[in-house]
């Protein structure tokens, strides 16, 4: 209902495994869930998760498994909108107070974690921006600024687990910051055109030059905004 474009694939199922490692993978046509994820009628409150995980699972079918990234650095992208489209179902369904409290939540978890160990750079493939500088100050050579982490960041398999969590979270904050910025309608416009062209391209013969629209990346998504 969110989004103006059918549903990609021709079929989705649903498998619930025990002891995976995660709650939720989205695959092509499918999903892999926990079977922690699911409850008895009788425990209201379960559904507050499982039902936020399916509905991240749905949303991670266009975006991260349909319309896929180009580069390792713009992994935040599909998963920040996959988790934005989440909580709008959220929103819907279990009304704006819970809406709020998760991303009050997220956000306490992403200021605690940069506070204690860094910055988190959303797209490590471009140097951040170098601070002002006064016209009549002296140019001084900038150096690349160092994020401080243990670990590169720059690929996606040598991230921690918990910097690639914050991550995530952060991605998501970072798309409602465009919401509120430009409005819910037009970036919902963004995400619709996307599709479109995915959707598109997919029906095209691979010679046709055409399915570099089924990958997003930071430049095109910040260029359509």
């Amino acid at each position: 209902e969110t989004l103006a474009n059918r549903y990609p694939f021709s079929c989705y199922k649903q498998v619930f495994v025990d002891e995976v490692d995660k709650d939720v993978s989205a695959y092509a046509t499918m999903s892999v869930f926990s079977t922690n994820l699911l409850h008895s009628a009788a425990i209201i409150d379960q559904q507050y998760i499982t039902r936020k995980a399916m509905a991240l699972a749905i949303a991670e079918q266009f975006f991260s498994c349909f319309i896929t990234i180009q580069n390792w650095s713009d992994i935040w992208l599909p998963k920040g909108i996959a988790l934005y489209l989440c909580g709008l179902y959220a929103k819907k369904c279990f009304g704006n107070n819970e809406y709020r409290d998760w991303v009050q939540q997220e956000l306490q978890e992403v200021v605690k974690y940069e506070e204690k160990f860094g910055g988190i750079i959303l797209d490590p493939s471009q140097a951040p921006a170098p601070p002002p500088i006064a016209t009549n100050a002296p140019q001084v050579a900038q150096k690349p600024p160092d994020p401080g982490f243990y670990f590169p960041i720059r690929n996606f398999h040598t991230m921690s687990p918990k910097y690639i969590e914050m991550m995530h979270k952060k991605s998501h904050l970072v798309i409602r910051m465009l919401e509120h910025r430009i409005g819910q309608e037009l970036l919902l416009q963004v995400f619709n055109k996307q599709l479109s062209l995915a959707a598109n391209a997919a029906q095209q013969k691979i010679g046709s030059g055409l399915w570099s629209h089924m990958l997003i990346s930071t430049n095109v998504f910040t260029k359509a905004i």
